[in-house]
Parts: structure tokens; C-alpha cells; sequence
């Protein structure tokens, strides 16, 4: 579950903006679908015939206060909740919140990863925009896909070569952890945005250290070098072990298949020793992420799971905890290429700047998000409520600005 936000100038028509987003989401019943299986108990994804009459809308307006004046931080709030609250049936996978603060506008779209990924949220967004403004959408939209269960022998040598990478992962004693909070008010966030300079030199930054198109591996040690401080207080062993999903897709790809979910994913190990020292952690995870390009472990990681289409899902997550001695990670990282969003308006307001705000797989229930809009990079800290407190969350966000560079 996720949620992108579109920061936006002036005051947003709340009642156009919902019964424009309302009638266009009826050409979409793909939207109210669901799992189901087959009698061969292969699954797929069901499309009701009778469309749904209403979206999820909510309006929230903040005021100033007289005494401080309302702050982003009473709009982070707003949004939390938006993020934390569940759908309402099985058939809902996205609902909108629109909030007005002085003279300034956050639509924020809340989705279900069954149906979207973060960039396939983007452009249906962005063909919601062409709609409105007259254009309707000309590409081809495939829903089908075969259900994966032939070429078994394919799927289980897949199944080896992810199984031998995780077994050179695990050690003899558990990776680093945070102890897992109750969640009682589900995720918290913070959101560091950075300038178009501050951007352009981040990008710089990992250019001269890392090398040429290196800004996600780069991103991913400094964001380790900034995690390691927390860690490193709270007195835990273990080295560290990072699943990273990352969309580096053209957008001409995305717009072509931009329903479900089209990520990559690889998974890092950092022994905790290299965690401050920042050029060997670097050429590590470099290393690493050659080793698994090379090897397709990407691949053999997607062709495996498919191996799970007629078990349940909990089985993956069982085989994991083996591996890694009962905790999957220690923290989870995203990598989001350019925006997929084209247009600088979202209806009739000018966009000032786009994020997302996902929630963590849990466990380890706690990630890093990096996202480009336009000229701004997007740096968003997810956990659940409970595992940091609000100053070692801010010490996060500070140590990652400064190891970027742009203090």
C-alpha cells in the first residue's frame, strides 16, 4: 500500500476535482478486480462486470493557527492518516484525499500495490491529465497475461540459484534489526526535499564517487552510512541485509503496461564494519550489484516466485525467515528512475512538487524511498510508529543530507 502526493499552487476545486476523477475511473472496472483461482488453481485477477458507482473522497481543510500558523507538519499529518487507513473491501484498491492549506493544495492518491506500482501510479495519473485536458489515451492496454505454470524445470533451476545466493547471505547469527513497535498507529514518515541545485549536485556527487548513471547505489550506501548511526546507538549486531526494489523502466515502457506491479528487485549484504567507512561501502555495493546484474539474480528472483502462484504467499516469507535465521532485513530501499508524470499540472493547478509516502513491508518495517519529480529529488523515511523516535528520525534525514553532500 502507497500513497502519491501532488503538491500543488492555489485551491483546488474539491467537487470538479472528485467528479472528474470519478467519471474517468469508470472506464477502469480493472481498478474493483480481485484475486481469485482457477480450477487449476492458478490465480487471477477478476473483473467485475458492473462498474463502481462512487470513489473514496475525502476533502480536508487546514486552517492557520492564530498563534504559530499551520505548518507542513499538520499536512504530514493528514496524510498519515490517509495512508494508515485501510480500504474499505477487498474491491478497493485507490482512494483520494484532497487538502487545502492556505494557498496551496496536496491531492493525494492512496493505492493498492496489486494494482499499481510507484511509477504505473504516476501515468495513470498522467493519462487522468491527458484526459482532462482533451486527449484521450491511444495506447494499447493489455490485461491478459498466462498464468506461468509451464516450463517448470525453468522456474526451478531459478529456484537453485536464488536459493545459493540466499544461503551465501545468511550468517551464523541473525542480520541487524530494529525491534519491531506494535504499529498501534501504523507508519509515520518524513519527507526531505531537496532543491534543483541541491539535486543537481547530488547527482554530481555520485558521478565523481560512484561513477556514471551510479546515483542508486550511491544513494543506497549513504543511506546505510545514515542508518548505521542509528543502529550502531541501539547497541545490535549482525551485519546488514537490504532488499532494494528499483524502477529504472523508459517511460515508454511504463506506458505500456502500467497496471500491477513491474519492479526489480536485489537484496545487499553490508557487513557492519564497512557501514562508516563510505568509499570501501561503496565499491561493496557496487560489487554487488554487478555480481547480481551479471548473474540475472533479478530475474531468477521473479522467475522463482512464480513457483509460489499455487502455494500461499506466506510461504515465500517462511523460506526467508529460515535463510535469515527468523528476520528477513533490516531495512528496506527504493530506487524510483524519473518521474513518469508528464504534465507540470494536475488539473488546473500548477504542480509544485510530487512524492510518495509507501508503507513498509513488515517485517522489517522500516525503508528508505528515493524519488525524482522533475527537478526535485525525493528522499522519504517510512516506518512504523514506534520503532524511531521523532529525533532519531530527523538524525536519519540530517546524516543522509550531509553523506550526500549538500548540507
Amino acid at each position: 500500500m502507497s500513497q502519491v502526493v501532488f503538491e500543488l499552487q492555489g485551491k483546488a476545486d474539491a467537487i470538479k476535482t472528485e467528479s472528474t476523477l470519478s467519471a474517468f475511473i469508470k472506464n477502469y472496472p480493472v481498478l474493483n478486480g480481485y484475486t481469485k483461482r482457477d480450477f487449476n488453481l492458478a490465480p487471477y485477477w477478476k473483473i467485475p462486470t458492473r462498474k463502481k458507482e462512487k470513489i473514496s473522497f475525502e476533502t480536508i481543510n487546514i486552517t492557520d493557527s492564530l498563534k504559530n500558523g499551520a505548518s507542513f507538519d499538520d499536512v504530514l499529518t493528514s496524510l498519515e492518516k490517509g495512508i494508515n487507513r485501510p480500504f474499505k473491501n477487498r474491491k478497493e484498491h485507490v482512494a483520494f484525499c484532497l487538502i487545502t492549506k492556505g494557498e496551496k493544495s496536496y491531492l493525494a492518491m492512496t493505492f493498492d500495490h496489486l494494482v499499481f506500482d510507484a511509477r504505473n501510479a504516476e501515468t495513470f495519473l498522467d493519462i487522468f491529465q491527458e484526459d482532462f485536458k482533451g486527449k484521450k489515451y491511444d495506447g494499447s492496454l493489455n490485461l491478459k497475461e498466462p498464468a506461468h505454470l509451464s516450463m517448470w524445470m525453468e522456474k526451478f533451476k531459478a529456484g537453485q540459484r536464488v536459493n545459493r545466493a540466499f544461503l551465501k547471505m545468511a550468517d551464523k547469527i541473525p542480520p541487524r534489526v530494529l525491534p519491531l513497535s506494535s504499529g498501534r498507529k501504523g507508519f509515520k514518515f518524513k519527507i526531505l526535499t531537496f532543491s534543483k541545485k541541491e539535486s543537481e549536485a547530488i547527482a554530481e556527487n555520485a558521478f565523481s564517487q560512484a561513477g556514471y548513471l551510479m546515483l542508486m547505489p550511491y544513494a543506497l550506501s549513504a543511506s546505510v552510512s545514515a542508518m548505521h548511526e542509528i543502529f550502531a546507538g541501539r547497541g545490535d549486531s549482525g551485519n546488514y541485509v537490504i532488499p532494494v526494489s528499483i524502477d529504472t523502466r523508459k517511460k515508454e515502457e511504463v506506458r505500456r503496461q502500467f497496471f500491477f506491479s513491474n519492479t526489480s528487485f536485489f537484496i545487499f549484504k553490508v557487513e557492519a564494519g564497512l557501514a562508516a567507512r563510505f568509499p570501501e561501502l561503496l565499491n561493496s555495493v557496487k560489487e554487488q550489484m554487478y555480481s547480481q546484474v551479471k548473474a540475472d539474480l533479478p530475474g531468477d528472483i521473479c522467475r522463482a516466485s512464480l513457483l509460489m502462484r499455487i502455494a500461499p504467499p506466506s510461504i515465500l516469507g517462511s523460506l526467508l525467515k529460515i535463510y535469515l535465521k527468523g528476520q528477513i532485513a533490516s531495512f528496506s530501499f527504493s530506487y524510483v528512475g524519473e518521474t513518469a508524470y508528464e504534465s507540470p499540472y494536475f488539473m488546473d493547478n500548477k504542480i509544485i512538487n510530487m512524492f510518495h509516502m509507501p508503507r513498509v513491508p513488515v517485517p522489517p518495517g522500516i525503508g528508505i524511498f528515493f524519488q525524482k519529480s522533475k527537478e526535485n529529488l525525493n528522499v522519504i523515511l517510512s516506518h512504523l510508529d514506534g520503532m524511531l523516535t521523532d529525533e532519531e528520525s530527523k538524525k536519519i534525514l540530517s546524516l543522509l543530507k550531509s553523506r550526500l553532500g549538500v548540507e
